[in-house]
């Protein structure tokens, strides 16, 4: 079946895939939404949490953030958590759709989403990439199951390409005639970089092509899932080009990151003994710099959620 698949009757598909779960002495039965939105909050929770993460938010300091605290991260995070459940809905409910239709109703659940967090926060922006990232993986995984088709990563790639393969063009390079009215538009009109909007056309690539394989490798290697999660966020920062490091401190401050972050990664990565320390020494200077990779954190919480839901989805029966 392809991705341009169109299925006759949107009633022909069940509007709640279950997930049914051997127990014993009696088999449980849960929705697919709720779970699915619960791995996305667990994503983000572990995200959060890593501890040191260089320049962000995490349970030892604020990084290089005056504005918000692990604790803003939670209460946000508890506020958005519904919200995945209705991306996962959505894409089932699109799935007689052809996928270039579905990111226009993924849209107004982002917006409010994202609503909800600035209510929850007071106004500080915590999770709006994560919003945009997870729950285009979540409206994936709703339109894969509505249309019978496997949940991979190269299944959940493709349906996030071909839903947003025009954000570039729409977004970005149309708005190159007049002054940018965001810090996207500003980045791309000053130095050609996409953001959040190019990783999405492209199929979260960062995610799919370095930083699954980076995190697998770790799990085969039999790595705690901290080290293997310190070193993923690594070989993401040397590879992604963050808008957010270029809008703090140029150029020259995203370069710094990622050399700084490949150096670490060939003394060893996860190999290295003295890894913990190094990022704390990372940490330190990104805070002195007035730096932080937010976009890469983003692009963890993204990869550990399309490992398990791939894992996930190997291991259970779906009905």
């Amino acid at each position: 079946m392809t991705m341009n698949v169109m299925i006759d009757s949107l009633f022909d598909l069940p509007q709640e895939a279950t997930v049914v779960v051997p127990s014993s002495p009696s088999t449980q039965t849960f929705s697919l939404p709720k779970l699915v939105s619960r791995l996305a909050y667990h994503a983000m929770m572990l995200e959060v949490h890593l501890t040191p993460k260089p320049g962000l938010v995490d349970a030892l300091n604020n990084g290089s953030h005056d504005d918000m605290t692990l604790a803003t991260f939670v209460v946000s995070a508890n506020a958005i958590v519904p919200y995945f459940a209705q991306f996962v809905d959505t894409g089932t409910a699109h799935a007689h759709l052809p996928v270039t239709a579905l990111l226009s109703g993924l849209r107004p659940i982002g917006v409010e989403a994202e609503q909800a967090m600035f209510s929850a926060t007071h106004g500080v922006n915590t999770h709006k990439g994560m919003i945009f990232n997870l729950g285009l993986i979540c409206g994936a995984v709703g339109w894969l199951q509505g249309n019978h088709l496997q949940v991979d990563e190269l299944h959940i790639k493709e349906v996030i390409r071909q839903s947003c393969q025009f954000l570039v063009y729409d977004e970005l390079k149309r708005c190159t005639q007049h002054a940018a009215a965001t810090a996207g538009e500003q980045m791309y009109q000053q130095y050609g970089l996409t953001g959040a909007r190019g990783e999405a056309a492209s199929g979260l690539t960062t995610v799919m092509n370095y930083a699954l394989p980076a995190y697998r490798e770790c799990l085969i290697e039999g790595v705690a899932t901290e080290q293997a999660l310190w070193h993923t966020l690594l070989v993401i920062m040397a590879n992604n080009d963050d808008s957010n490091l270029v809008h703090r401190g140029g150029i020259e401050g995203l370069r710094f990151v990622q050399d700084r972050a490949s150096y670490l990664l060939k003394l060893g990565g996860y190999r290295y003994p003295n890894l913990e320390s190094e990022l704390m020494a990372f940490d330190r200077d990104l805070i002195a710099k007035h730096l932080s990779p937010g976009g890469s954190a983003d692009l963890l919480a993204a990869a550990w959620l399309v490992h398990e839901l791939v894992q996930l989805f190997e291991n259970e029966s779906f009905g």
